[in-house]
């Protein structure tokens, strides 16, 4: 037997194509393509930036202001590469929500040690299992085996942002003062160790991370409201020494200290990333040895929001989240060591931070409105870390080929923008194919799921009612059960061949179904309605007649029996469908048209028009049909795409390229103004 071992995946043949935002939460539209033949037909949703997977989501009581995780630190050394979060801190406006983190995510409250009665500003867990310190408006808490300590703040003063790491604490007061701490390694305790007047409100600051084999980090970056940032050393003997600085055209929002490898394998690069209050990011390098800024930043602009920068990491390397209007991946190359850029497929996100559990190894925690989200970043496959721009893709099987897509508003003309959802509607056909009831009368199944059914009422009925053997029947179930779960997904995968079915001895059969489809949960079926037999759907339009009151109500072109060489068919309809409960397509009435096959269908002020062989006609609905307002006769050859605008009707001629039609309301005529004297063929609109 033949075994698939590799799939290429491929766009080709694309039958249609349409552009637009409807999932609902997202900024960028995504595009969605009619693509392959047959049985292999797929609709495909195509998304700029990299996927990102939906781990869990909670709801907050409140829209939080930051989100933090809290390392264990009372794991063993050799762990050290991947400690384990412990705690995930987010912050409010005037509390503290501390949430453990095991089997199952729970809220601690007072019993962590956490001040919960006010904002968390900074918080981390300290080297050497000395605790956890946290920072907010009054002070500096530690808290360690159950016991807390607290720095206050001197006089009035207030801290209005902080940065730590597992040894170094840095905090801003009002009026320019920046406070240095540092962990003692024989005591556990910080030590208040320099406090110093920048001159300027600090906005942002980031004390960096601690490389392996170092007890600290050698410099900290500094953002002030006067569009500055500074880098300042944190060396035993020259503390908070400024050793560079750079202007910027906005006011930084957050800054971030991150040591990126480099291709060459050598010693790694220590990036200085910006976010300003414009919306746009600046990535610059800094000296690992002067401290010294490079004289050559990279910006981009990523959103109309200010951008929030925080450290994440991808298959083991460093990375960088900046948040926006959407959110984005910074990292390094590891083939070039050039720096890419590349949005998440995924909703605005309005905070986050690196997340590492037993069940998740790389994932994000972050906050959106009032949800809390926890993430994972899905790197291979999607170009981040290669000079290409991430995309992604998702799969929805269909039945047939796919031959026309359109938009169909649930609702009708009377409710509320907010209380009306857009649905997606596919028209399916196939040439030589019996219908899906043909097919399961003559014992067909193209799942499979008839078959295994079957077997087990076949089993099930053996004898005369009694079963005998029943207890070695379920240890043979339960040994197939476990064998079938070792069986890994790919290898099902492979093993799934599509079955095309049984072929019509005679020509003119068909196989058709329309479609509905919800874009805002992944493109889920809603219905799918099969259609007679023989009977092909080929084109779809969403139309609006203004007898319905602005309902928008779905039009089906079919044809009955056709054959393509030569070309005949037995009858045309138009058929009329509404949607009801947002999920189920009730058919109105069918019309019997004239004069050839209907391929194009097209909402035109306020009635139908359908282009039926070489006939351009205009219709009206009526109660069990539809009535014929006016028309035009003598189209080249065949009446292929209409596009409607204002009076004028641009049509595609299968084989005479395009032909311009205005309608007169007055005379109620349509009258042909242009045409293109240059035989292309139209496939598609």
């Amino acid at each position: 037997n033949l075994r698939r071992i590799y799939t290429m995946e491929s766009l080709a043949p694309t039958t249609g194509v349409l552009v637009a935002e409807l999932a609902g939460n997202e900024v960028s539209p995504q595009i969605y393509t009619l693509n392959g033949r047959g049985p292999s037909s797929s609709l495909r949703i195509l998304r700029h930036g990299a996927a990102v997977t939906e781990l869990a989501v909670s709801d907050l009581p409140g829209v939080p202001g930051a989100v933090f995780t809290v390392k264990d630190s009372s794991q063993d050394d050799s762990d050290k590469k991947r400690k384990l979060d412990k705690y995930i801190v987010v912050s409010f406006a005037d509390a503290t929500l501390v949430l453990s983190i095991g089997e199952t995510v729970e809220e601690v409250g007072k019993g962590s040690g956490f001040l919960t009665e006010a904002p968390t500003l900074a918080c981390t867990a300290l080297a050497n299992d000395c605790g956890i310190v946290q920072v907010h408006p009054a002070g500096v808490r530690i808290i360690s085996k159950g016991r807390a300590k607290q720095w206050d703040c001197p006089g009035l003063k207030r801290i209005e942002c902080a940065s730590a790491n597992e040894s170094q604490v840095m905090i801003a007061l009002a009026g320019g003062d920046l406070i240095y701490f540092e962990l003692d390694q024989n005591s556990g305790d910080l030590q208040e160790k320099l406090t110093m007047n920048m001159g300027g409100d600090v906005s942002c600051m980031d004390v960096g991370t601690v490389k392996s084999g170092r007890t600290r980090s050698m410099f900290a970056s500094v953002g002030f409201r006067d569009q500055t940032v500074r880098i300042v050393s944190l060396e035993p003997g020259r503390l908070l020494v400024q050793r560079g600085s750079t202007a910027l055209r906005a006011r930084p929002h957050s800054v971030v200290l991150q040591y990126m490898p480099t291709a060459a394998g050598g010693s790694d690069d220590l990036i200085l990333t910006v976010g300003l209050d414009d919306g746009s990011s600046v990535r610059t390098g800094v000296d690992p040895i002067t401290g010294s800024i490079s004289t050559s930043p990279t910006g981009r602009f990523l959103g109309a929001r200010p951008v929030s920068v925080s450290r994440i990491t991808i298959d083991s390397s460093p990375a960088t989240l900046l948040l926006s209007s959407r959110p984005w991946i910074s990292r390094p190359d590891p083939k070039s060591g050039k720096h890419v850029m590349a949005p998440l497929s995924y909703a605005p996100l309005d905070h986050g931070c690196s997340f590492t559990s037993e069940m998740i190894k790389e994932g994000i925690v972050a906050t959106s409105g009032t949800t809390l989200r926890i993430l994972a970043v899905e790197a291979e496959g999607a170009c981040i870390g290669t000079a290409d721009e991430a995309f992604n893709s998702n799969k929805v099987d269909l039945r047939y080929t796919p031959r026309q897509t359109c938009l169909l508003e649930c609702g009708g003309g009377g409710l509320p923008q907010d209380a009306r959802k857009l649905l997606l509607v596919l028209v399916e056909s196939d040439y030589n194919d019996y219908g899906m009831e043909e097919k399961q009368s003559m014992g067909f199944d193209p799942t499979g799921a008839g078959q295994k059914k079957k077997s087990e009422k076949k089993s099930g009925d053996d004898g005369d009612g009694m079963d005998i053997d029943s207890d070695e029947e379920d240890e043979n179930k339960k040994k197939e059960d476990d064998e079938d779960d070792e069986d890994d997904e790919e290898e099902k995968e492979q093993k799934s061949t599509l079955i095309r079915g049984p072929v019509p001895s005679s020509p003119g059969h068909w196989a058709s179904c329309v479609r509905l489809l919800d874009p805002s949960d992944g493109c889920s079926t809603l219905d799918c309605v099969e259609m007679g037999r023989n009977e092909a759907a080929f084109c779809c339009a969403s139309v609006r007649f203004h007898s319905r009151k602005g309902e928008a109500l779905l039009a089906i072109g079919t044809v009955t029996g056709m054959t393509l060489h030569p070309l005949k068919y037995s009858a045309s309809h138009i058929a009329l469908y509404r949607v009801v409960n947002g999920s189920r397509l009730q058919l109105l009435h069918r019309t019997k048209v004239d004069d050839g096959p209907v391929l194009a269908l097209a909402h035109f002020q306020g009635k139908l028009l359908a282009g039926i062989g070489q006939t351009l006609r205009l219709f009206e609905m009526g109660k069990r049909q539809l009535l014929r307002k006016c028309e035009l006769r003598g189209l080249p050859t065949m009446v292929k795409t209409i596009q409607g605008a204002a009076d004028r009707a641009y049509v595609g001629d299968m084989m005479q390229s395009m032909q311009f039609v205005r309608y007169d309301p007055t005379a109620n005529r349509m009258i042909l103004i242009a045409s293109d004297k240059v035989s292309r063929p139209i496939v598609c609109q």
